[in-house]
């Protein structure tokens, strides 16, 4: 049989020596030293070392230890399920005159979660549930009248509780530790820890009592001025001592390159203490190739824990458009979805902000034809995660439908943590599972409570209960240093100590007792130490860091304005001419941080042209209006559109604003049109039709004018639109008394090329007159000028394709949505509207050929290796033969490439 080394639980009066053979085993009795500190846990402050049966715990490591030790481990609930049963007996009890009732009312589950941290306290401070006397005041009554509720129902024990039995159990049974060596003073401690301490072999060995750096240097000087509090003579020379410097920086980022430089060259021995912005000291690290110390990383982590928050978001309406968005660009890894179909749909949802419409079915049948194996499941499991039913925002949520939607969640993730082979990923889902696992169950404890429904609120606040006790998502890797966000939590010496963005820390809050309350809970047993003493052992953590160095010590400070952390203040007091070294102010110092200064250069001056080689191949594609247009007024930029096919990065955005409203503007005519030419022109109530075309297309395409906040600019919408729609319907009925198009596809051809557009109103009269409407939603004096000076070339190209088809020159016009406005070329054909003359009075076949001719030249000069810049005609090289009028440059705020170009001298 093999010896197996372990403990055993030993009665105080039977003592073993040697051996013991219990049923065929050798057990021997195991020798556990452990290391106790009250900020120790989930912290990594300390070095490993070889060593077996040794453990550094804080409190929840021991209470656990000792549990397991003592046969009382058992499964405990998460805080989120003790505060739902808290919540419930807290309701039971309101009778609208409790000290808590009008809280309860605003923020049940908040004012839930306090009091119990409260009850808690309680406990761990000396109360056993009862008071002997009668409470002196109805908070204290109130609170054991709770009590007497809460025996009764079988409620989970907090770690006060927890350690009472600890404390029985330890007087007839003994644990395996022979030293338990504590970090703080015994006194420090609250009283249930005080009744479990006093039975475990326990000594106190302060951590730091005399100075650990070199006699002679300024962190010695500093050490034994914190830890003595008595004069010593004048601190060192601090220029010429280099154990203690300080540095902020304007930025945390900046600071971060420096501390990865300095902690690389000091790894053997450091020690980082933490005190905000270690998500940028963890990236700056990754960056450049050091060991992570993985700091919780919660923005990396959205990814992962968003899923279930934006799918109660999308079973409310109206529709959540920024909800489906984000539900729809989730990266492959947390997304339920067909990657392909997701991807087509976003961008269905960006140009028309809706689900369900005629651009969603489009998109649907295409990727039925693209995936035609695949696409009858991607398509029903969209349906089952987007179809669901649906709650109005101010309505609450049934229990039931969060209770389906989380069993979703917690489906998929179970299903990817098991099954992903990347590391990282794993750990993110095991997050992501941990958080719906919580959240369902506290959803069906209010259920099984009774509960029908919560509100939104509420949800937040359980979602946010849930991701606050996810453990920590990245792993550290190896060759990481220790590290602690709590200076309390340093418990050993090292050679070099670096203490990462120095904040005020928030300060240690009082209990929420009365000096009457306090006085009567101490005849109960239930001893709350003063706020002065909280406050001076929280004061003395701060000093930690700095007494644990040996030979060196970085304070590095946010920015001058930020709250720096108190003890600065305490070293700038006893240390008055310590530099603090302004790390952007050194890049360029000799002897300062190891950078390489970077040569400035200035931005590129602004040419008039640019020179390419002769005989570049052109596209051979057909040219838009849009196109053409670019190509006279802007060479450079139609060149790097079109032949180099250099182009801005495309970011799916939603469409919104005024962008949307032109859209919306557009679809509402066509479908006008659309029914006009299917009734001949007929249309019985104009303000009914309006009203179910409207509502149907803002559901379907703009939906995010629907969310709340947003009604009175939706109302304006309607109403603008209402009334564009009212003018242009007689127009539309009389030249388009023949027939009518919207969005009509043209196509003809020009000496050198050829164009293809749609035109968004092309209509017909019976007398034999054509029009073309370009319908813009705003800049109504931009396209009078236009038509005025010429300039509207994208017109003037729809009107040659109509020519070329039908032989008809249209007359041609701009509708201005926002404003009903309609500017014409010709006086007396439309009902409403102004004829707008243009400049010398000549006719639009006129100025089309002059298109032509500029378009002619553009292309000899392109052909030549020469690609004028918007507005550089004036230049010898760009200037155009006599008698040739250009027009005019692309408007700057409309010309991508705009910055490319080259910059102009700042005036």
């Amino acid at each position: 049989m093999n010896n197996v080394q372990g403990f055993a639980w030993i009665p105080e009066n039977r003592e073993t020596e040697g051996e013991r053979y219990m049923q065929g085993l050798t057990i021997y009795r195991t020798r556990m030293q452990v290391i106790f500190g009250l900020h120790l846990d989930g912290k990594r402050s300390w070095k490993k070392r070889n060593a077996l049966n040794r453990l550094v715990l804080g409190p929840s490591g021991l209470l656990s230890q000792l549990e397991i030790y003592l046969g009382l481990s058992a499964k405990r609930p998460v805080k989120l399920q003790r505060v739902i049963h808290f919540r419930k007996i807290l309701k039971l009890l309101d009778d609208g005159k409790r000290f808590y009732s009008r809280s309860m009312r605003v923020d049940d589950f908040g004012v839930a979660s306090r009091l119990l941290e409260w009850r808690d306290e309680l406990y761990l401070n000396g109360w056993n549930g009862r008071f002997l006397e009668k409470p002196l005041s109805g908070k204290l009554a109130d609170f054991a009248e709770v009590e007497s509720f809460l025996r009764h129902e079988n409620f989970a024990p907090g770690n006060g509780e927890r350690l009472l039995a600890v404390a029985e159990a330890l007087q007839s049974l003994r644990t395996p530790i022979t030293s338990l060596e504590l970090l703080e003073p015994f006194e420090r401690h609250p009283l249930r820890w005080q009744q479990v301490v006093r039975q475990l072999p326990n000594s106190y060995r302060g951590p730091f009592t005399e100075p650990a750096a070199p006699e002679g240097s300024v962190l010695h000087f500093l050490q034994h001025r914190l830890l003595f509090e008595e004069p010593m003579i004048e601190p060192p020379d601090v220029e010429q001592d280099s154990s203690l410097s300080v540095v902020t920086a304007d930025t945390a980022l900046a600071a971060a390159y420096h501390v990865a430089e300095k902690l690389c060259a000091k790894r053997e021995d450091a020690l980082l203490v933490e005190g905000g912005e270690g998500e940028i000291l963890d990236e700056v690290l990754e960056a450049q190739g050091y060991p992570r110390q993985a700091f919780q990383r919660r923005q990396a982590a959205l990814s992962s824990l968003q899923l279930l928050p934006l799918l109660l978001r999308l079973r409310r309406y109206p529709l959540d458009v920024e909800a489906l968005h984000a539900f729809l660009t989730l990266p492959e890894a947390f997304n339920p979805l067909n990657q392909s179909l997701s991807e087509l749909l976003a961008q269905v949802v960006c140009r028309c902000p809706g689900m369900g419409g005629a651009q969603w079915q489009a998109a649907l049948r295409q990727f039925s034809q693209q995936a035609v194996d695949t696409a009858p499941e991607a398509i029903d499991e969209l349906k089952r995660w987007l179809e669901g039913s649906h709650v109005a925002y101010d309505q609450p949520m049934p229990l039931a439908e969060l209770i389906a939607c989380a069993g979703m969640v917690k489906e998929f993730y179970s299903r990817k943590k098991d099954e992903d082979e990347q590391k990282e990923f794993r750990s993110l889902f095991s997050g992501a599972y941990e958080q719906v696992s919580v959240f369902l169950g506290a959803v069906e404890d209010l259920f099984s409570q009774g509960e029908k429904s919560i509100c939104s609120y509420q949800i937040e606040q359980l979602l946010a209960f849930a991701a606050s006790g996810i453990r920590h998502l990245f792993q550290r890797e190896a060759g990481s240093v220790p590290d602690t966000s709590h200076p309390g939590a340093v418990c050993e010496n090292s050679s070099h100590v670096i203490w990462w963005w120095a904040v005020s820390p928030a300060m240690e809050q009082a209990a929420p007792w009365s000096a009457a309350e306090r006085l009567f809970l101490k005849g109960e047993g239930v001893l709350f130490p003063s706020q002065e003493k909280v406050l001076a052992w929280q004061a003395s953590d701060w000093l930690r860091p700095l007494l644990a160095a040996r030979e060196s010590c970085m304070l590095v400070l946010p920015p001058e304005g930020d709250e720096r952390h108190p003890l600065w203040l305490k070293i700038a007091s006893l240390v008055p001419s310590i530099p603090v070294l302004q790390i952007e102010e050194s890049l360029s110092v000799p002897g300062g941080i190891n950078s390489s200064l970077i040569p400035g250069h200035d931005l590129p001056g602004k040419r008039p042209f640019w020179k390419i080689a002769k005989g570049i191949p052109l596209p051979d594609s057909p040219l838009s209006p849009t196109s053409l247009e670019m190509l006279i007024a802007a060479p450079a930029s139609w060149f790097l559109n079109h032949v180099a096919q250099v182009r801005p990065s495309e970011r799916l955005e939603l469409n919104d604003g005024v962008r949307l409203y032109g859209s919306l503007a557009h679809r509402l005519i066509q479908t006008l049109v659309d029914r006009l030419r299917s009734t001949s022109g007929e249309m019985p109530v104009l303000n009914a039709w309006f009203d179910a075309v409207f509502d149907e297309l803002i559901q379907s395409e703009g939906a995010v004018l629907m969310m709340p906040g947003r009604g009175a600019e939706l109302e304006n919408l309607r109403q603008r639109l209402r009334f564009a729609v009212s003018r242009l319907l007689p127009v539309l009925r009389e030249q388009g008394s023949s027939t009518m198009y919207a969005e009509h596809r043209l196509e003809g051809s020009f000496a050198g090329g050829r164009m293809r557009g749609r035109a968004d109103l092309l209509l017909f009269s019976r007398g034999g007159e054509a029009s073309v409407i370009d319908m813009k939603w705003g800049g109504g004096e931009l396209r009078r000028k236009s038509l005025e000076r010429g300039t509207h070339v994208q017109l003037l190209a729809y009107a040659a394709m109509v020519e070329q088809k039908t032989g008809l020159w249209p007359v041609l016009a701009y509708y201005i949505m926002k404003d009903s406005r309609l500017f014409a070329t010709k006086e007396g054909v439309f009902s409403f509207g102004e004829a707008v003359r243009g400049e010398g009075e000549a006719s639009s076949q006129a100025i089309w050929r002059r298109v032509l001719e500029s378009f002619s030249w553009r292309m000899d000069q392109i052909k030549e290796g020469i690609l004028a810049l918007a507005g550089s005609d004036e230049a010898p090289e760009c200037a155009p033969p006599p008698g040739l009028e250009v027009l005019a440059a692309i408007d700057v705020p409309y010309n991508t490439y705009r910055f490319l170009e080259g910059w102009e001298p700042c005036q």
